[in-house]
């Protein structure tokens, strides 16, 4: 008897959304060498977006769940289960803003450093110019990115209607800071944050 996991990743569900060509959308994850495989695809207004992190939890997948909704759309990376990146399209705290909102560096630090990054054509990240210039400690930085994370993955929760997609073993980029969430504790953490938007 075939599992209700290998059932899943054989169906072929057609998407809402027109897919997206992965050479296209691949801004977050590495470059692959050739085309990847959707493994798993489907209607979010169907499958709620929150079974679909339980399933790649329980499975203890790796790889990239790609989810697209009207105005916006979000990438997360798992491994073995365990969020470790996640980022939005659009609607998306900055990590200048959320650092400037937690009082850890200051509007005019944030600028020079924001002179400094145009001027490199965006190629350095604006995190490790800040810890260049001994504004902000690293562990700190990693701090502020898990939020913004955990906020994007805390965003998709409320999408009702659109398609996700995930591709097995895909990795972010390696330039990447990651973190190690799990989805069991995120979704608890994002009921709250979800129910305080809506007060």
């Amino acid at each position: 008897m075939k599992s209700v996991l290998q059932t899943l990743f054989k169906s072929k569900v057609q998407p809402l959304v027109e897919a997206v060509p992965p050479q296209e959308k691949k801004q977050w994850g590495q470059q692959p060498e050739e085309t990847s495989k959707v493994s798993l695809q489907g209607d979010i207004s169907a499958i709620a977006i929150d079974d679909i992190f339980q399933l790649l939890d329980h499975a203890g997948l790796t790889g990239e769940l790609e989810v697209l909704t009207t105005g916006n759309s979000g990438c997360f990376f798992f491994t073995k289960g365990l969020l470790v990146f996640g980022m939005l399209e659009t609607s998306q705290k900055k990590i200048g803003e959320i650092l400037l909102a937690e009082q850890q560096i200051t509007s005019q630090q944030l600028e020079e450093c924001l002179v400094i990054h145009r001027a490199g054509d965006r190629q350095q990240r604006l995190g490790h110019i800040l810890i260049q210039q001994g504004y902000i400690h690293p562990d700190n930085l990693t701090s502020s990115l898990g939020r913004q994370i955990k906020d994007a993955f805390f965003e998709a929760l409320s999408w009702k209607e659109g398609t996700f997609f995930f591709y097995i073993d895909q990795t972010p980029k390696q330039d990447r800071l990651l973190v190690n969430e799990r989805v069991d504790h995120l979704l608890l953490e994002g009921m709250v944050y979800i129910d305080d938007n809506n007060a």
